[in-house]
């Protein structure tokens, strides 16, 4: 009995336990239900929230300009900066060709002007002239849409004018170095330009290797920012180990190594030595010395070339747009005018722009491109040479060095290997997109700048007016005919080209560049912009009518009916501006209507989706205006950073110049003022001490009057300047007085040149060097 009741028990609680499972399954099922129906509203709302919640995230119309606007800022600061840099390294560049020949005296110091550092560029000035803003707008808006013209020019320029327009076409014309637009325009003139130099040369050896306009222009290309940021961040590091490593000593020429043997020697122990001045290759080998020297050295140059050589070839993608773009276009125009080129002379060709107009200027003037601090010693200078010529060697593509460069034949095993290399590295910068990439964000870009205006002297006005009217009858006939014709009638209405103003009178000025039959356009072309800048003026105020609206709510909102509402709510929070701006949105949307380019079909459906896609552009735009932004931070301080250096540059040149001058000037100053002056070294020695010394090397003085002519040298208020006067017997006053530079001494020794003529005898390097530190150092 029970045993049964326990049966019956069991039972009804195994009955009850199953129950209550099922009650649980049941609720589980019931909250997974719950979850996925949660989940389905969710992703429906989401869904259905989707357009709005997208364009909501997207910034507004101020944001963006306000963005567009500091990036426009930006890149006309560095672009100012950049052409004010040029100008300055030009002047530098003038300053110490002319440093040099007031050191060998060739020219007076009065000679030798003044760098003026303009710290602020000019306000532009005003021209009130409506009629010449009108026609010179117009002339240099065909210029500037249309670079065929200025390419088409620039093989018939004379040197003076070449430099002018390359500084005006780099940094005036297209002068904003990071736009879009400019750049492509730019690129266009290589094209051009590259076309017409391949189309009139018949050798392949001879194309960009001598210094012709287009070569000339590729060069300065390669000066703009992006190019010198390449050169900066990939050459900086490497050439600065070069520079501050005094005891690195790359000369391989086993007969230079043997020179300096001795010239080191001289000028150590200030005694000729016993050595053979002249010895011939071969017999320079068979020296142990200079053998075992060579053999370092050729491990050393090796190892750094490698170095250098594995930094350019493995950083293809840091190389700019624009120098792989042409490099493409060179490399096509060999295939197209030499068909029977092989790879290598198509190697060769880019080697001829890549290596010898871009690269090797940077290494081997690295403090120019401010790649490296301080000034580089003579040694340092050396090496870097001879690393751009083993660069220039390898991308000439050729099997053997040539006669004056025998001495690096032991080298053309190892330059073999890398010849593969280099090749692969070419066809590898090649591999670049041509020109449009991206239609739709050119077509944005085009549709958001204002008006186009350039800020020009007077003088580049009416040379660029001078130099078209006389070379506009010998531009070519490939050249568009309408095109041309354009140009002809801007021409004709400026009438006669004006002559320079004086330099008080060259104003800057902000020239505004106008279409020339912006008039005429037909009325299609009327429509279109019309309906693009509608899309534009539309984009923002869309973004406020969609707010919060599902899908579905969009596709059945009346867009004229939300304008009318929006404009309602602007009256009565008497915001004209606003007002104005929806009432001409009605107005242009009622015209385009009217001429069929808008459809009322769907509640403007096409419409909608085409502002819909213009937000979309201007968001991917406005990304990459932000990241432009960052970029051009950093370019500007580097810009900043450069400028500094070219103003201390300047600062050390004139402090130089200064103190020549003085000295020119204390030279001539009456004995009464010597009291003033401070103490200065001297000695004196004879005509027979100075022989016997070695110092004399050759003199024009008759033997017999040799022992009554003394030399004295002395010290002056700047280091590294001595005079040196001749006397005849006891006369207090010299026949004859001059300076001698340390630095061209030195400059001199280096280059293997023994002997420095003064007037009436040859002074030996070496040993003057040594009786200079000796005596009065």
């Amino acid at each position: 009995m029970n045993q049964k009741n326990n049966l019956t028990q069991s039972k009804s609680n195994l009955e009850n336990e199953n129950q209550t499972n099922e009650i649980q399954v049941d609720f589980l099922l019931d909250e997974q239900k719950v979850q996925e129906i949660q989940s389905n509203f969710q992703q429906n709302q989401q869904n259905r929230m989707t357009k709005s919640f997208h364009f909501s995230q997207i910034k507004t119309e101020a944001q963006y300009q306000e963005d567009v606007d500091k990036l426009q800022s930006l890149k006309n600061e560095i672009s100012t900066l950049s052409r004010r840099n040029f100008q300055l390294e030009k002047e530098i560049k003038s300053l110490d060709q002319k440093i040099a020949l007031l050191i060998k005296q060739k020219i007076p110091p009065k000679d030798v002007e003044e760098i003026q550092i303009e710290e602020q560029e000019a306000k532009p000035t005003f021209i009130k002239d409506t009629k010449w803003n009108e026609n010179y707008g117009r002339f240099f808006h065909t210029l500037f849409y249309k670079p065929q013209f200025i390419a088409s020019v620039l093989r018939q320029l004379n040197p003076i004018e070449c430099e002018k327009v390359l500084q005006l076409v780099m940094f005036t014309i297209y002068g904003n170095h990071y736009d879009e637009k400019e750049e492509k325009l730019i690129l266009m003139l290589f094209e051009y330009a590259l076309n017409s130099e391949f189309s009139s040369c018949s050798h392949l050896n001879v194309l960009l290797r001598a210094n012709t306009p287009i070569t000339k222009l590729l060069f300065t290309y390669t000066r703009r920012g992006p190019g010198q940021l390449y050169l900066k961040n990939l050459l900086s590091s490497p050439l600065q180990e070069i520079a501050n490593d005094d005891d690195l000593d790359l000369e391989i020429n086993p007969v230079r190594i043997y020179e300096n043997f001795i010239n080191e020697k001289e000028s150590e122990l200030g005694e000729v030595s016993n050595l053979k001045k002249k010895i011939t290759y071969e017999e320079s080998l068979s020296i142990p010395e200079v053998k075992n020297s060579l053999n370092k050295r050729l491990k050393s140059i090796k190892d750094i070339f490698d170095k250098v050589f594995s930094i350019i070839t493995s950083n293809i993608d840091l190389i700019p747009y624009g120098i792989r773009l042409i490099c493409k276009k060179i490399a096509t125009l060999t295939q197209e005018y030499f068909p029977q080129a092989n790879q290598y002379d198509r190697s060769a060709l880019i080697g001829g722009f890549f290596v010898l107009r871009f690269l090797n200027p940077a290494i081997v003037t690295p403090t120019a491109y401010h790649l490296v601090d301080g000034k580089l010693k003579p040694k340092a200078r050396r090496n870097l040479t001879l690393l751009a010529k083993l660069l220039q060697v390898l991308s000439n593509m050729v099997d053997i060095f040539g006669k004056k460069e025998d001495y690096m034949k032991v080298l053309e095993d190892f330059m073999q290997e890398k010849k593969k290399v280099l090749v692969s590295f070419f066809e590898k910068v090649i591999q670049v997109d041509d020109l449009i990439v991206d239609q739709e964000i050119d077509n944005f870009i085009n549709l958001s700048e204002k008006v186009v205006s350039l800020r020009i002297t007077l003088n580049e006005i009416y040379f660029m007016h001078r130099l078209f009217d006389d070379k506009i009858d010998n531009i070519p006939s490939t050249v568009n005919k309408s095109d041309l014709e354009i140009l002809k009638e801007s021409l004709v209405k400026l009438g006669e080209p004006p002559k320079d103003v004086e330099k008080p009178k060259n104003f800057v000025v902000q020239l505004k560049l106008l279409n020339e039959f912006s008039e005429s356009l037909n009325q299609n072309t009327n429509f279109t912009v019309l309906y693009n800048n509608l899309k534009q003026m539309i984009s923002g105020l869309y973004q406020n009518m969609i707010n919060g609206k599902t899908d579905q709510e969009i596709d059945q909102m009346n867009i004229v009916t939300e304008l009318q509402n929006f404009r309602n709510q602007m009256k009565k929070n008497k915001n004209s501006k606003a007002n104005h701006k929806i009432k001409r949105i009605l107005f242009n949307m009622k015209t385009l209507v009217k001429e069929g380019i808008i459809s009322k079909d769907n509640n403007f459906r096409q419409f909608r989706e085409d502002v819909e896609h213009h937000l979309r552009q201007r968001d991917k735009y406005h990304e990459k205006v932000l990241g432009d932004f960052k970029t051009l931070k950093t370019v500007r301080e580097n810009v900043m950073v450069h400028r500094e250096y070219l103003k201390k540059q300047i600062s050390v040149y004139q402090e130089y110049l200064d103190n020549v001058r003085s000295l020119a000037y204390n030279n001539k100053k009456k004995k009464s003022d010597s009291k003033t002056k401070i103490k200065k070294k001297a000695v004196r020695l004879s005509h027979t001490e100075l022989t016997k010394k070695g110092v004399i090397s050759e003199s024009e003085v008759p033997q017999e009057r040799q022992r009554f002519v003394f030399f004295e040298f002395s010290t002056t208020d700047l280091p590294g300047i001595f005079q040196i006067s001749l006397f005849y017997k006891n006369k207090p006053q010299p026949l004859y007085s001059t300076h001698i530079y340390m630095e061209s001494l030195l400059e001199s020794q280096h280059n293997s040149q023994p002997l420095y003529e003064i007037e009436h005898v040859i002074l030996n390097v070496n040993l003057l060097i040594h009786f200079l530190n000796k005596s009065l150092v």
